[in-house]
């Protein structure tokens, strides 16, 4: 006894026959090999239970490495070597042997033992097939769950954008809660809400009173009855008329109902509000749009044009020419035609818009290539760029100064100093830029910067900027 502990001393481990130690290290291993300390096989046990005993038997006076896989080696040797130099325990190592079969192996994961004083090392391995087997199944599962995975994801794609791409409304209602389960983007249009807020909303909710009493019953009945085809209601917001087409249907337990929706006046549903955009970005745009035939005739042009030429109506531009109000006339319409046509679009074309009592003013003119019909067109988004010249003009005079200034500190200051000198350089440029873009609105300034009101008014007085804005 130590410290309250039962322990083995020499003198009271019992003499243990040579046949017995056999049977011993047989029995708690499936491979025990003997080596010398260079790697030659002295003597080779198999466990009764494991397979093929009579192959390891040749294995005797063979060097251990020749029995292992190529990229075994290169892990056994240095194992092996540091155990046999530093006679210091090291850790067990899970070694290949090649099978009976080509291409084919065994795993094994071996200990190292000393028996005896002549060097001899024992290593007992234990056979890993049966845990390989295990992750091979494991490996196979996961591959199998991946391609289900992955299966899914192709279906539900496909699935998403069929409604997305179907001009008539469809909601999935559960028939058990008759709450949304899912919709496409035309339902939502139709309804006036996010897809979001449909979900996991009443269906019911949806339509007016007198209608959504008992709604769900009705399109259940209609859905499992072969001659009932659909059921017209009224929506709760926006007020309108709806025919519901119902189809029943069981998943995963459940009973679904699939409700197609559509106007009851034949009309479609916009699936999005693209063509209103545009109409009221056309009407209420600040910039100038001209919409152009290919010999330059106006087809259309917007009150921003109008305002921009000052021409009174548009009736005045019809049978007119893009080039009459250009600074150049048709030299400029046939370089932004031309380039339009080749590239589909230019951008950024400088030149003077001349209006209709001959003042002119500069401006840039983005120019895109359109088919409309069998026929090319062109549109013509004209900015006013003579606010952009002004600040462009009194920016480059602030930077060619502040540059003068900073290369004079050169050899008469550290670049320490000088790099911090220009980083309040470049920060007073952007806030007078800032200001300057935003007609000195400092909270639009201070938005546009990323600051706070009040971190703008300290760096608008560092700079003495307040009385120039002012």
């Amino acid at each position: 006894m130590s410290h309250s502990e039962m322990t083995w001393s020499s003198g009271l481990i019992p003499m243990i026959e040579p046949e017995i130690v056999t049977q011993i290290i047989s029995s708690i291993s499936d491979l025990a090999v003997v080596l010398n300390t260079g790697g030659q096989i002295l003597g080779v046990m198999t466990n009764p239970r494991f397979s093929s005993a009579d192959d390891f038997k040749r294995w005797e006076g063979d060097a251990f490495r020749d029995h292992l896989t190529i990229e075994s080696i290169a892990k056994f040797e240095p194992r092996f070597k540091a155990f046999v130099e530093t006679d210091d325990p090291v850790l067990p190592v899970e070694l290949n042997h090649p099978g009976a079969q080509p291409d084919t192996s065994f795993p094994m994961r071996y200990t190292f033992h000393q028996i005896g004083t002549d060097g001899a090392i024992l290593l007992l391995g234990q056979d890993l097939r049966p845990v390989w087997d295990i992750q091979q199944q494991l490996v196979a599962a996961q591959i199998a769950l991946e391609k289900d995975y992955e299966a899914q994801r192709h279906n539900d794609t496909l699935f998403r954008v069929l409604m997305a791409s179907t001009d008539e409304a469809a909601v999935f209602v559960a028939l058990s809660s008759g709450e949304v389960s899912d919709c496409n983007p035309t339902a939502s249009t139709l309804f006036g809400k996010h897809r979001n807020d449909l979900r996991g909303s009443s269906f019911a909710s949806a339509f007016d009173a007198k209608d959504g009493r008992d709604l769900i019953d009705r399109l259940a009945a209609i859905g499992a009855d072969a001659d009932a085809k659909s059921m017209t209601v009224s929506t709760r917001s926006p007020k309108r008329d709806v025919v519901i087409r119902p189809t029943l249907f069981r998943v995963a337990g459940e009973q679904m109902l699939l409700c197609r929706v559509s106007l009851a006046d034949g009309n479609h549903v916009q699936a999005d509000t693209l063509n209103s955009n545009l109409i009221g970005l056309f009407e209420n745009g600040i910039d100038g749009i001209v919409f152009a035939a290919k010999d330059g005739r106006i087809l259309s042009a917007n009150e921003a044009f109008l305002n921009q030429t000052d021409v009174t109506n548009t009736q005045e531009l019809k049978g007119r020419a893009v080039s009459d109000f250009l600074g150049r006339g048709s030299v400029d319409m046939n370089v932004i035609f031309e380039n339009a046509s080749r590239n589909g679009a230019m951008r950024l074309y400088l030149t003077k818009l001349v209006s209709e009592h001959g003042s002119e003013r500069s401006v840039e003119i983005s120019t895109s290539s359109l088919q409309a019909g069998n026929d090319a067109a062109f549109v013509l988004v004209i900015r006013d760029a003579n606010r952009v010249e002004s600040s462009k003009d009194a920016r480059s005079q602030a930077t060619d100064v502040d540059m003068v200034s900073l290369i004079e500190l050169i050899g008469s200051q550290s670049l320490k100093d000088i790099v911090a000198q220009t980083t309040d350089v470049v920060e007073k440029m952007c806030i007078e830029t800032a200001v300057e873009m935003t007609s000195n609105n400092r909270v639009a300034a201070a938005e546009m910067l990323g600051l706070s009101r009040q971190s703008l008014y300290v760096k608008l007085r560092k700079y003495d900027l307040l009385k120039k804005d002012s």
